[in-house]
C-alpha cells in the first residue's frame, strides 16, 4: 500500500510523462509513414472506403477480392515497411521499461474506478489529480502552435487525448459513442489487453484497421489545409475534398453555420459590452460632475476677497446695468471694444431674481455665481477626461485631484470673470480636438465641429483666446498636409463656424449697442494695435516664464516637467509654451491672461503622479512610498495659499462693499457714496443695488491723445496732490463746517471745475488719511468703520479701509 496519496499522484505523473513520450514518439513514426502513403491512397473511391467503413461498423469484415487487391496495391506500393503500431505492441513497448511497469503495478489497485478512459491493459482510472499531464511544453511541441491546436489543450484536471493519436492507439468510449460506431466488440478486445496474433495478415484486427482508417483520414484533413507541412500541389487538394466529400460536406456546412453565428454572437456581445461600458462610464462621470458642483458652490460662497476689477465691471455690472436700468460703463463699453455675449450670462439670474422681488437679498450677490459653478465644475471633468483619452483613467484622476486642489482655481475658476469661462470652454475643445492622427486618415469631422464651436465661444469672451487656436489649426494641417480631401475639409468647417461665430457676436451685440459693431476687431485695434493696454501697466518680455507661470502654476510645475519628459505626447506642452511666448509680447501683462493654460499643467502632472503611485506599488511600507510625499508637498503648499488669497487677501474692499450695501438699505436718506481709492477697487452698483450716486476716481485711458506719456487721468491728479484735488473738485463746505485749505497761492485760484457735494459715506485707504483728515476737522463727519484689507499691496492700496460717514446712528447689525 502506498503510504500517502501525495506519493500516488507523484507515482501517476511519472507514469503518465514516460507514456506520453512513447505515445508521441510513435504517433510521430506513424504521421511519418503514413506521408508516405498518402499520394496511393489518393486512388481509393469513396465507394471502397464507405463498404469498409459499413462493413467495420456492422461488426465484420468481409472478405472479398475488392478488399484484397486494395490491400495488395497498398502493401505494394508502401515505400517504407513501418506499420502502425497495435494496443499491444505499444503496451508491451512501454513496458518493456521496468521503472515504469514496477510503479503501474504498484498503483493501479490504488486508483478510483470509473468508464473514462482504458489505460493500456483495461483498468479504467480517472485522471483528476492535479499533476495530471503538467508537462504542456512537450505537447505544444508536438501539435503545432495553431489556434486549434490551441483550443484543443484542455485544462488541469481534466481528462487529455491528443487529436493526432487518441482513435489510432486508444479506446476513447466517449468518442466513439459520440460518432455513433458500434464498438462494443473492440472495447471488450481493448480491455482485455489481447488482440488475436495469429490472424492472416489481410484479416487484421478490426479495431486497428477502423483507427488506421480514421487516423489516415484525419491526417489527410491535416495534408490538405497545410502546404508547409505536406507540401502538396492544389490538385491533390482538390482530389482530397472531392474524395472525403461525402464524410465532410454536411460536418462543414455545419461547421461554417456554427463560426458565422459564434462570429455575430462575439460581435453582437462585444457591441454590449461597449455599450454597456460606455453607460457605466457616463453614470461616472454624471457622478464626478455633480460631486464637483457641490464642490464649486462651497469654494464659491467661501470666497470672501477681491481678485481684479473685471470680476465686477467687465461682467455683472453690466448686466446689473442692462437689467435694472442703472449702473455705471466704464470705457470699455463707451469704445464697443467687449461683446455683449459674456455679460449675457448673468441677464437670467438677475431677472429672475427681479422677476420675484428677490433682488433686495443677498441672493442679488451669490445668484450670479451659480452660473460659475457649474462653468467651473465642467472645467475640472473636462481636464479629467482630457488626460483620460490620452493617459489613461489613473493619470486621469490624479489630474483631477491636481484641479481641486490647485490654490489658482480656487482663488479664479468660480470668479465671474471672462479669463474663467475661457479656461473652461478651452479644455472642453481640446478634448474634442484632434491632437493625433487618426489611422485612417480621416478627420474626425464631428468631433471637430464640437471644438471649433467652443473654440469660437471662448473667442466671443476673450478674442485673444484665438492664440491657442492659430497654433493647433497649424499643426492640424501639418499632420494632414498630404490628405487633400482632408485639408479641404478642415478649412472648408473652420469657415462655417467662424461665420456662424462671427453672425451670432454681431447679432448680440446689435441687440446691446442698437448698432452693427463688430466687438472683437475693436478689442484688437485697441489694446494691440494702438496699444492702449500699456496704460495699465508695462512688465518685461520674460515676466511670465520668471513670475506669471510660477505663481498660477506653483508647485505642481515640479510635476508637470518630468511628466513631459517621461510621456509621448508632447503637442499640448508646446502649445503651453507657444501661448507663454506670444503673450509675452504684449506689454501689458497679467497672470490671468495665460490662465486657459492651467488645465494642461494638472494635465501632465496627472501623468506623472501616476507613474509614481505605480512605481510605488513595489514598496510595501506607506511610510516609504513617494507618492504619500509628494501628495504632502501639494496640499501644504496648495491649500494654506488657497484660503489666504480666497478669505484674507484683499478682504476689507469686500467687507466695506457689503457694510455700505446694509447701511444704504437700511437709511432712506443716504444720498451717496464716494471712493477716494484708486478706480476699480470695489464692487459697485451690482453690491449696492440701489440709485444714488456712487462716485470714485476715473482711470480712462488717453484715446486719441498723441502724448500719452504725459496723459494723467483723475486718479493720477488725486494720488500727486489729494488736497489739490479735493479743493477743485468738491465743494469747500462738509456737512455743518467750512474746510480749512491752506492759504498759499496754489489754493488762491480754483481751476474751471464743477465742485461736487460731499454724499453721506466717504471711503478711502488709511495710507492717505495723513493727508485728506483735515476734511473733518470740527465736522460731523465720524469714523464709523474700519477693515483690515492685506497685508502686502501696491503703494496705491496699502493699509486698512476707513469708512467716514455722517449720518447718526449708524446700525452695525445685520439688516435683511
Amino acid at each position: 500500500m502506498l503510504s500517502s496519496k501525495k506519493e500516488l499522484y507523484n507515482l501517476l505523473s511519472d507514469i503518465e510523462n514516460k507514456v506520453n513520450e512513447n505515445i508521441r514518439r510513435n504517433a510521430q513514426e506513424n504521421l511519418e509513414n503514413d506521408n508516405l502513403d498518402i499520394y496511393e491512397q489518393e486512388n481509393l473511391e469513396n465507394e471502397n472506403l464507405e463498404f469498409a467503413l459499413e462493413n467495420l461498423t456492422k461488426g465484420s469484415i468481409r472478405k472479398n477480392e475488392k478488399n484484397n487487391k486494395i490491400n495488395e496495391n497498398i502493401k505494394r506500393n508502401r515505400k517504407e515497411t513501418k506499420k502502425h503500431k497495435t494496443i499491444e505492441e505499444l503496451r508491451k513497448e512501454i513496458f518493456s521499461d521496468n521503472s515504469i511497469k514496477e510503479s503501474y503495478d504498484r498503483i493501479k489497485n490504488e486508483l478510483p474506478i470509473n468508464t473514462m478512459f482504458d489505460f493500456m491493459d483495461g483498468t479504467k482510472v480517472r485522471l483528476t489529480h492535479p499533476y495530471s499531464f503538467s508537462n504542456r511544453r512537450n505537447k505544444s511541441e508536438y501539435e503545432g502552435k495553431s489556434q486549434s491546436s490551441r483550443n484543443n489543450i484542455q485544462q488541469p484536471n481534466q481528462q487529455y487525448h491528443s487529436k493526432y493519436f487518441h482513435n489510432s492507439h486508444f479506446t476513447d468510449q466517449k468518442q466513439t459513442i459520440d460518432h455513433n460506431y458500434n464498438m462494443d466488440d473492440n472495447t471488450n478486445n481493448s480491455k482485455n489487453g489481447e488482440i488475436g496474433k495469429n490472424q492472416n495478415k489481410l484479416d487484421t484486427n478490426r479495431n486497428d484497421d477502423f483507427n488506421n482508417i480514421f487516423s489516415n483520414i484525419h491526417k489527410r484533413k491535416i495534408y490538405t489545409s497545410s502546404e508547409d507541412t505536406l507540401n502538396c500541389n492544389s490538385k491533390t487538394s482538390i482530389k482530397n475534398d472531392i474524395n472525403f466529400s461525402s464524410f465532410n460536406n454536411k460536418t462543414k456546412l455545419k461547421t461554417n453555420e456554427n463560426v458565422v453565428n459564434k462570429n455575430k454572437s462575439q460581435i453582437r456581445s462585444k457591441d454590449i459590452e461597449r455599450l454597456q461600458q460606455k453607460i457605466k462610464e457616463f453614470l461616472f462621470e454624471i457622478k464626478i460632475f455633480l460631486m464637483l458642483v457641490l464642490f464649486r458652490f462651497y469654494n464659491s460662497i467661501a470666497l470672501k476677497t477681491f481678485f481684479v476689477a473685471d470680476e465686477y465691471w467687465q461682467s455683472i455690472e453690466v448686466a446689473h446695468n442692462f437689467v435694472f436700468e442703472y449702473g455705471y460703463l466704464t470705457w470699455e463699453w463707451k469704445e464697443k471694444i467687449r461683446s455683449f455675449s459674456y455679460p449675457l450670462l448673468f441677464i437670467f439670474p438677475y431677472m429672475i431674481l427681479k422677476h420675484f422681488n428677490l433682488d433686495n437679498t443677498d441672493l442679488l450677490i451669490y445668484f450670479p455665481r451659480i452660473v460659475h459653478v457649474f462653468i467651473a465644475a465642467l472645467c475640472d471633468l473636462y481636464t479629467y477626461k482630457l488626460t483620460k483619452k490620452y493617459f489613461g483613467r489613473n493619470a486621469a484622476k490624479w489630474a483631477l485631484f491636481c484641479s481641486m486642489l490647485s490654490w489658482s482655481n480656487w482663488n479664479i475658476l468660480v470668479r465671474t470673470i471672462s479669463n474663467s469661462i475661457e479656461t473652461s470652454l478651452t479644455v472642453m475643445a481640446l478634448y474634442y480636438w484632434p491632437l493625433k492622427k487618426t489611422k485612417d486618415n480621416n478627420i474626425p469631422i464631428k468631433d471637430l465641429m464640437i471644438s471649433l464651436s467652443l473654440a469660437a465661444i471662448a473667442c466671443f469672451f476673450r478674442p485673444t483666446n484665438g492664440i491657442v487656436w492659430i497654433f493647433l489649426g497649424i499643426n492640424l494641417l501639418i499632420q494632414y498636409r498630404k490628405s487633400l480631401k482632408s485639408l479641404i475639409n478642415i478649412i472648408y468647417h473652420v469657415l462655417i463656424v467662424f461665420v456662424m461665430a462671427l453672425i451670432i457676436t454681431i447679432g448680440i451685440d446689435k441687440l446691446y449697442f442698437n448698432e452693427w459693431v463688430i466687438s472683437p476687431w475693436n478689442f484688437v485695434k485697441f489694446n494691440i494695435i494702438e496699444n492702449i493696454s500699456i496704460f495699465y501697466g508695462y512688465n518685461s518680455w520674460y515676466w511670465y516664464f520668471s513670475i506669471g507661470l510660477p505663481f498660477i502654476g506653483y508647485t505642481f510645475l515640479a510635476f508637470m516637467i518630468p511628466g513631459v519628459i517621461t510621456s509621448n505626447f508632447h503637442i499640448l506642452f508646446y502649445l503651453l509654451l507657444w501661448t507663454v511666448c506670444v503673450y509675452s509680447n504684449f506689454v501689458h501683462k497679467e497672470y490671468r491672461f495665460i490662465y486657459p493654460i492651467v488645465p494642461i499643467i494638472f494635465f501632465y502632472s496627472g501623468h506623472c503622479l501616476d507613474l509614481i503611485s505605480k512605481y510605488d506599488k513595489k514598496i510595501k511600507s506607506y511610510i516609504r512610498k513617494i507618492i504619500w510625499k509628494c501628495v504632502a508637498l501639494l496640499v501644504l503648499t496648495n491649500i494654506p495659499l488657497g484660503f489666504y488669497i480666497a478669505n484674507v487677501h484683499q478682504r476689507g474692499v469686500i467687507d466695506a462693499t457689503n457694510y455700505l450695501r446694509k447701511e444704504i438699505r437700511h437709511h432712506d436718506d443716504a444720498d451717496g457714496i464716494l471712493y477716494l481709492m484708486p478706480c476699480h477697487s470695489t464692487p459697485f452698483y451690482s453690491y449696492i443695488h440701489k440709485n444714488i450716486t456712487l462716485d470714485f476716481l476715473t482711470c480712462e485711458p488717453p484715446i486719441g491723445e498723441k502724448n500719452m506719456q504725459s496723459y494723467k487721468s483723475e486718479e493720477d491728479f488725486f494720488y500727486e496732490d489729494p488736497k489739490y484735488f479735493l479743493f477743485n473738485h468738491y465743494s469747500h463746505t462738509i456737512g455743518n463746517t467750512t474746510i480749512e485749505y491752506p492759504t498759499d497761492g496754489k489754493y488762491e485760484t480754483l481751476q474751471d471745475i464743477p465742485r461736487k457735494k460731499w454724499p453721506n459715506y466717504i471711503i478711502f485707504f488709511d495710507n492717505i488719511y495723513d493727508d485728506i483728515k483735515f476734511i473733518f476737522k470740527n465736522s460731523n463727519y465720524k469714523e464709523v468703520k474700519r477693515y483690515f484689507n492685506s497685508n502686502f499691496n501696491t503703494p496705491k492700496r496699502r493699509g486698512n479701509i476707513i469708512i467716514y460717514s455722517n449720518i447718526e446712528n449708524i446700525n452695525d447689525k445685520e439688516h435683511l
